[in-house]
């Protein structure tokens, strides 16, 4: 990219300190999105971007923030929200790096997973700016650690990723308790309905700004998909990664069960690898990081809810292991690579019913999607769980369910609920994180909702809602009713296993001790002890024979 496309950052009026940092950096000129934005921004005015990954986007909302930040003040001026631990502390490295000349300006970083006493430790220093995920700030503000009265600049970045994962409810408290007149800076690479009504609610006469990959920030993404079976694809990823010589790529599952059985496969084949998913402990998604920006890894395995903390310039490709069903998060995995105006590939895997996603990204990205021929072993196997499953493992289910509550909802099939459709409502109308929700049973009248214990608190917000006609009412499942339920399974499996006879036996069997206990009572001799027996434990009769014998040959039928 030529210089002479943007004005330099000196146009912008910023501190020497930040035009220093920057120059250090080897960041001479601004990209689209942050030219739009930075004047805007400047102003005080709200602003609503809408720009691809990988654009520069941090710089446009933070330069501005950092230029006006008053380093005397003991107050947060800005907050920033952000959808993932990954670009929270991508974020803050941001702001570290840029603030390195400038004195006085001092950064918290809030994530989940995080000691919470080291959290503390940096509030007590009196942050002018806070750089967070939305369920540990709002956990902060609860606490009354965080307060946000003050506030001169609110930031959602990455807000459709945000929306998605079921955290509007959490945003709207947060936004509860900040002060009205602040500054609304919205980033997104998609601005759907449900962003559009939250802006409405939140913004005063925002400014729309949008940058696409148009002109020279076009990333150079060459893009195909390969035709194959399904066991056929972990044998095709080593011939991809072989036949390409690609030193550095991004691996993309669609369920986190999926991205283990991967990576476990990559490495008994002798591949380095690094695993990257949402339920992990935060060391080892730092570790996992780490070794793949340290190249001591040359594959990272990932899934979409860690997707935007991924942010390394020289990836060689993406490949998506399962396509996504969903054309957006197509945008936002291919995104990954061709950072920073370089060259870069996407591959993606697919079935012939898959095909129909292949489609959608063409119309979605307007760039041809070419189909690719690999030499690979078409005979070598190598089955994975299903793609669609979202099955979790034994173990973390069994954990899962130790810390969890389970919740009665009056509504069932006959209010036109399905699974999906009924995990939908309670994320959107009660902000439910979709990935806490561990358990969902749904009969016509009434359903079973089964929830992780951080998310537990939100499902009672349902109470009061209207589905239909119906005011629809929560409760917690008693142990009471798990017990009957139990119950009732292991009597419906007696039943099945049952062959009718057993239960005649027994009271035959029970029926002959009565009458020994009686006959005994009474001095009558007892069939089978007093009496003569045979060798094989039959009764004789005075004549040797045995008693009632059973009769042999055809009978004849009645007529």
């Amino acid at each position: 990219m030529e210089n002479a496309v943007y004005e330099d950052f000196r146009n912008f009026s910023l501190a020497d300190g930040i035009l220093r940092a920057l120059d250090e950096e080897g960041i001479v000129s601004p990209t689209e999105i942050q030219q739009k934005v930075i004047p805007f921004a400047a102003s005080g005015a709200d602003v609503i971007a809408k720009a691809p990954t990988g654009t520069g986007k941090t710089l446009a909302y933070v330069l501005p923030i950092l230029n006006a930040t008053d380093a005397q003040s003991k107050s947060v001026d800005a907050l920033i929200l952000c959808p993932t631990r990954e670009l929270a502390m991508q974020i803050g490295d941001v702001i570290k790096s840029v603030t390195r000349y400038t004195e006085g300006i001092r950064t918290a970083v809030l994530y989940g997973g995080q000691d919470i006493q080291r959290q503390l430790f940096l509030l007590r220093k009196k942050p002018q700016i806070i750089v967070g995920t939305v369920g540990r700030v709002l956990d902060h503000i609860e606490r009354r650690t965080v307060k946000l009265k003050e506030l001169r600049t609110l930031v959602l970045d990455e807000c459709d990723v945000m929306l998605d994962m079921g955290f509007i409810g959490d945003i709207r408290k947060i936004v509860s308790k900040t002060n009205t007149d602040r500054q609304n800076l919205v980033f997104s690479a998609t601005v759907p309905d449900a962003i559009s009504a939250l802006c409405k609610e939140m913004m005063r006469d925002p400014v729309t700004v949008q940058a696409d990959f148009g002109g020279c920030e076009i990333p150079q993404v060459e893009q195909y998909y390969i035709l194959l079976k399904d066991s056929q694809r972990v044998e095709c990823l080593r011939a991809l990664v072989r036949e390409r010589g690609l030193a550095r790529t991004v691996v993309f599952c669609n369920t986190r069960f999926r991205a283990e059985k991967l990576a476990q496969a990559m490495k008994s084949k002798g591949v380095s690898c690094s695993l990257l998913h949402g339920e992990l402990e935060q060391r080892e998604r730092t570790a996992a990081m780490k070794e793949f920006r340290e190249g001591r890894s040359a594959m990272l395995i990932s899934t979409d809810v860690s997707a935007r903390g991924i942010d390394v310039d020289d990836v060689d490709a993406v490949i998506n292991f399962d396509p996504p069903a969903d054309e957006d998060y197509y945008v936002h995995r291919i995104g990954r690579t061709a950072r920073a105006f370089r060259n870069g590939a996407a591959y993606t895997f697919a079935e012939a019913y898959q095909l129909a996603y292949v489609q959608a990204y063409i119309r979605r990205t307007g760039v041809q999607i070419y189909p690719m021929e690999l030499d690979y072993d078409f005979a070598a196997s190598y089955t994975l769980p299903k793609d669609g499953s979202n099955k979790r493992d034994a173990e973390a289910r069994a954990r899962d369910r130790e810390h969890s509550v389970r919740y009665f909802l009056n509504v069932g099939k006959r209010d036109m609920f399905d699974k999906p459709s009924l995990v939908r409502f309670i994320c959107s109308a009660a902000g439910v994180n979709e990935y806490k929700i561990i358990d969902v049973k749904i009969r016509d009248t009434y359903s079973f909702v089964q929830v992780t214990d951080d998310e537990a608190d939100k499902v009672p917000k349902l109470k009061g809602r209207t589905v239909g006609t119906r005011t629809v009412n929560v409760d917690i499942a008693s142990e009471e009713s798990k017990e009957k339920e139990k119950k009732k399974k292991e009597a419906r499996k007696t039943v099945r296993s049952g062959n009718g006879e057993g239960g005649r036996a027994g009271k035959t069997a029970g029926g002959r001790e009565r009458a020994a206990g009686r006959a005994k009572a009474i001095g009558r001799p007892q069939a089978g002890k007093d009496k003569p027996q045979s060798k094989k434990g039959k009764v004789l009769n005075k004549k040797g024979e045995i008693q009632n014998p059973k009769p042999r040959g055809k009978r004849m039928k009645k007529l």
